[in-house]
């Protein structure tokens, strides 16, 4: 296996980890034992071949950290497949126009280019955003369009502080930007 997670230090975090995490999900998801159960496995199986890929070498949070947040993003999955999506303020109508607010088109382009109008610009946005997988949708069409603070996000979402919503918002800022990129040069 490369990187420094061995099958041994792996097996040793996974069997600390799973009676927490099994009623961490169940408080905070209302979800089953069975489906905790099965999420706390598909994770475990997530986290390993991350592991064989050396992909845990330079974490900056703690594993632990790491791990629930996959757990988190495969019970929004389950969620979201059985219709029981936790109430956010995405759901919300009266928030939900999927209109961007114009200064944050420009903030998560990074770039004012006259080539493109602003409306192609906001159309490219909307459908990138909403095209990707989550976490990133949610955030960042609650912090673009909507506005909300990474503190208010970081609260929906159950993230355990502002700095760790901050840095998955960073992740998906830059899958967003490459996806953006390959975008706007085939329409150029």
């Amino acid at each position: 296996m490369a990187g420094k997670y061995s099958n041994t230090t792996l097996d040793t975090f996974i069997r600390s980890q799973r009676i927490k995490t099994i009623a961490y999900l169940q408080h905070n998801f209302s979800i089953s034992k069975e489906d905790c159960e099965d999420i706390f496995q598909d994770s475990f199986i997530v986290l390993y071949h991350h592991a064989k890929d050396g992909k845990l070498d330079n974490l900056t949070s703690s594993i632990s950290t790491y791990f629930m947040s996959i757990c988190r993003n495969k019970t929004m999955e389950l969620l979201r497949k059985n219709g029981k999506y936790v109430h956010s303020p995405f759901n919300d109508p009266q928030i939900s126009s999927n209109q961007f607010i114009e200064s944050n088109i420009n903030k998560i382009l990074s770039f004012d280019d006259d080539e493109i109008s602003t409306e192609k610009k906001e159309t490219l946005v909307r459908n990138i955003v909403k095209d990707l997988p989550s976490p990133c949708n949610e955030l960042l069409w609650g912090f673009y369009r909507d506005g909300l603070s990474m503190k208010e996000l970081a609260k929906i979402y159950g993230y355990s502080n502002e700095n760790t919503a901050k840095v998955t918002k960073h992740r998906c800022c830059d899958k967003f930007k490459k996806r953006f990129s390959e975008l706007l040069n085939k329409l150029l």
